[in-house]
């Protein structure tokens, strides 16, 4: 399962013009909703909110943010996108403000499955290149393009490595 696979046209938005956490987390769930990732909006929301208040931020540094639970309220795994015109306070630990923001929406009964999105996303936006790519793209689909052609480069990389060994 890839990260892009889990994307779809319409749970990409860029350019988004929000000023608050709480209100690009609001939208990302509207996003996987309409996706049909999401069932149960406001039980996913709740979830997602608790997380971020009593786990500590899901901000990860580089102006990124990794929203993310594994609710009842979630139909099947899911990723949606949001970029921002402007970054927003997200409590990042380097201080950044955010402006890229992934949520990743899992079932409840699949943590396995929650874990392998969230590794594989991390190991994505530890690539600056790519991270510059996708906060200048156009289009949704330019989006889901370089985010696949990015994990299609990393599964040659591995292949030819495992080879080698």
């Amino acid at each position: 399962m890839r990260v892009s696979e889990l994307l779809h046209r319409n749970s990409v938005l860029l350019h988004a013009d929000l000023t608050t956490r709480d209100q690009a987390i609001d939208l990302l769930v509207d996003l996987q909703e309409a996706n049909g990732v999401i069932t149960n909006a406001t039980a996913y929301y709740n979830e997602i909110s608790r997380r971020e208040a009593t786990g500590g931020t899901t901000a990860i540094g580089e102006g990124i943010a990794l929203p993310h639970a594994r609710n009842a309220g979630v139909a099947a795994p899911g990723v949606a996108a949001l970029g921002l015109r402007r970054g927003i306070d997200w409590g990042a630990p380097d201080g950044r403000l955010v402006d890229l923001v992934f949520m990743v929406a899992a079932p409840a009964d699949d943590p396995g499955g929650h874990l392998l999105i969230m590794a594989r996303l991390v190991n994505l936006v530890s690539d600056p290149a790519l991270v510059e790519e996708l906060r200048t793209c156009l289009t949704p689909e330019d989006f889901i393009r370089r985010l696949a052609r990015a994990e299609a480069s990393r599964s040659c990389a591995e292949a030819s490595r495992s080879r080698a060994e």
